[in-house]
């Protein structure tokens, strides 16, 4: 399937209000194909249309940035905030709050991997323009404007994915029913009757949503057939290799 149409279902499934912090890649293609090919003469001259469309991506970024780092702020709030009402009822008796508690962990859980989700299918989709705006040009803006972005706040995923990791713990320790659910992320929705009744409608609503982020990602993670400084096994790393995608300490271009 082309990453256009992949594109497009992951935002009809992803939550709605997040829609519109999402490239913008069908008007970015519509913009491309108003773009003469190589061989015609272009609308500007080349260095002009290079400005003109970075400054594009620019805004683009931007928008990536601001709603990725409010909400890495928001989950790290609730993170420390859901730890505290954790460790208040670590002795006590099954009650209504700890069902709440319950519920809070598999939401935030499934957000803050949806927010994951949300940093690599947009930089995914800005590899995919710029290679092809270089193919539509001829000129090598992909390789430097990636490079850029590699940079940006929103494909910095050290601390989400750490807080990812410590959410999964609680979930295993405290609650083995929920990691249980969770687990299921791998293998199907979660949609039993059993899991309604204490998870709620609203959260299995949130986990749904990442389930065809994850598996458009593991996609697009797939073994490219040629080599290409822009393929995504080149910036992501194949799924044999144990990469998640995000960038961390290790694989960060700030410690290379």
């Amino acid at each position: 399937m082309k990453f256009g149409k992949e594109f497009s279902l992951h935002l009809e499934k992803t939550l709605p209000e997040w829609r519109e912090y999402y490239l913008s890649y069908k008007l970015l293609k519509k913009l491309l194909k108003n773009i003469p090919a190589a061989a015609a003469a272009p609308l500007l001259p080349l260095p002009e249309l290079q400005v003109w469309f970075v400054a594009i991506l620019c805004v683009e970024l931007e928008k990536f940035n601001d709603f990725y780092v409010e909400k890495e702020e928001v989950f790290v709030i609730r993170f420390q905030a859901l730890k505290e009402r954790i460790e208040g009822l670590l002795d006590a008796e099954f009650t209504e709050e700890i069902m709440e508690i319950r519920r809070e962990c598999v939401a935030l859980h499934g957000e803050m991997v949806l927010l994951k989700s949300y940093s690599t299918l947009n930089f995914v989709g800005l590899v995919k323009i710029l290679k092809k705006f270089d193919k539509r040009t001829g000129t090598w803006l992909g390789l430097p404007f990636i490079h850029f972005a590699f940079h940006q706040p929103f494909f910095s995923t050290e601390l989400l994915t750490t807080l990812i990791g410590e959410c999964e713990e609680i979930l295993e320790i405290l609650f083995p029913v929920v990691a249980e659910v969770v687990g299921d992320e791998q293998t199907g929705m979660v949609s039993s009757d059993a899991s309604s009744l204490w998870l709620g409608e609203e959260t299995i609503r949130i986990y749904n949503s990442t389930l065809g982020a994850l598996s458009a990602i593991e996609g697009l993670r797939r073994e490219s057939s040629t080599y290409n400084p822009l393929s995504m096994s080149n910036v992501f790393g194949s799924p044999d290799n144990g990469s998640t995608g995000g960038v961390t300490a290790e694989n960060s271009p700030r410690h290379n």
